[in-house]
């Protein structure tokens, strides 16, 4: 399972890093007004993973909104905002007044179906008569079923909370300030908090409940929150209006992400959420991406270096590899502040080596 879950961060994270390596490899292959071949520090490459990020905004665990069924009056609310309820806390009650008229009624209509089925009975037998009083009968089930719905709204006059939580608002009317349908009392859950997160249609695909994921603090880049993809909506938000990107105008698609920890996080504030793809899990040492080790004839594993403004092979002594992040341990023959260029065929010792930053 464990496999299964980093698979889509890892493919995030290679796809990301691939664009590293093909603008080296067009940098190198296209050539240059000096005829040299583009190098860059191991400090740059060492445990790049590169991760987009996604803005979020941390909230309760969950809000629930309770509204007024279809055509129900409200006769009173039995709670107030800021007031602790538990799942089964009653929180508004519909009035019966009218379900009960309308049951007396129905009761009076069936009386009234039952005399005349007497009648009917008394005056004779014939096929007409039958007909009749089966009309009848029928018109007693239909008053029937009637009577069953209304006591079913009587029995089930009171609205109860769903959750533990605290009561975020009351709206008696059940009307918001622009007029349309409001709920009539909004529960917030109790507990850790979560994060909710938006995402672009184009990128949806590669988030996945049980997604492993960063969150990080926007004031303070080094404190972070480890978390994953509780649930991702599959319908759109329908106010798109950018809150959450940087001028994009796709349709957005909330995700949410529970915490291992909350510590230091507070509700309503704003954050990054980045994929989890390894860039959590520094490793001592350096690591480069297995591409950019060569092999001698020998099977002997050395990188292109740029020593001293020239290319030249450098042989390096390897150790783990990282299967998950497609990198290799370099044990030997290199340290950050080598330059090292992507190994191609074309590459010969004593070409010219520059830095990425003096080819811009």
């Amino acid at each position: 399972m464990k496999k299964k879950k980093w698979l889509i961060p890892v493919i995030i994270g290679v796809i990301a890093l691939a664009g590293i390596l093909v603008w080296f490899m067009n940098r190198n292959q296209g050539g240059s007004d000096t005829d040299g071949v583009y190098v860059q520090s191991i400090a740059s490459l060492n445990g790049n993973m590169i991760a987009d990020r996604y803005s979020g905004v941390v909230e309760s665990q969950q809000t629930v909104d309770f509204k007024a069924a279809s055509g129900r009056e409200i006769e009173s609310v039995m709670v107030i905002a800021g007031q602790n309820v538990s799942e089964g806390t009653p929180l508004f009650r519909y009035s019966i007044r009218d379900a009960e008229n309308k049951v007396a009624s129905a009761n009076l209509e069936i009386e009234n179906y039952n005399n005349q089925i007497s009648i009917l009975a008394a005056s004779g037998n014939s096929t007409d008569i039958q007909l009749q009083i089966r009309q009848l009968q029928y018109q007693i089930q239909v008053q029937q079923q009637e009577i069953a719905g209304y006591e079913q709204e009587i029995a089930n006059a009171e609205v109860k909370s769903t959750i533990d939580g605290v009561v975020k608002s009351v709206n008696e009317t059940g009307i918001g300030a622009d007029g349309m349908e409001a709920p009539i009392v909004v529960v917030s859950e109790t507990g850790d908090f979560r994060v909710k997160g938006k995402v672009s249609e184009q990128s949806i695909a590669s988030f996945y409940p049980g997604m492993s994921v960063f969150v990080r603090s926007r004031v303070r880049e080094n404190q972070v929150w480890h978390g994953e993809i509780s649930s991702v909506e599959s319908e759109p938000e329908q106010n798109n209006n950018n809150y959450y990107g940087a001028g994009e105008s796709s349709s957005k698609y909330p995700f949410y992400v529970t915490l291992e920890k909350t510590d230091g996080l507070m509700l309503g504030q704003h954050v990054y959420i980045e994929p989890d793809f390894g860039q959590g899990n520094v490793k001592e040492g350096i690591w480069l991406d297995m591409s950019f080790i060569a092999y001698d004839d020998s099977g002997s594993p050395y990188v292109w270096c740029g020593t001293g403004g020239k290319l030249k092979k450098r042989a390096v002594t390897t150790g783990e590899t990282d299967e998950e992040t497609f990198r290799i341990q370099i044990l030997e023959g290199l340290d950050e502040k080598d330059l090292i260029a992507w190994p191609e065929e074309s590459l010969a010792e004593g070409m010219k080596a520059i830095t990425v930053m003096e080819g811009e």
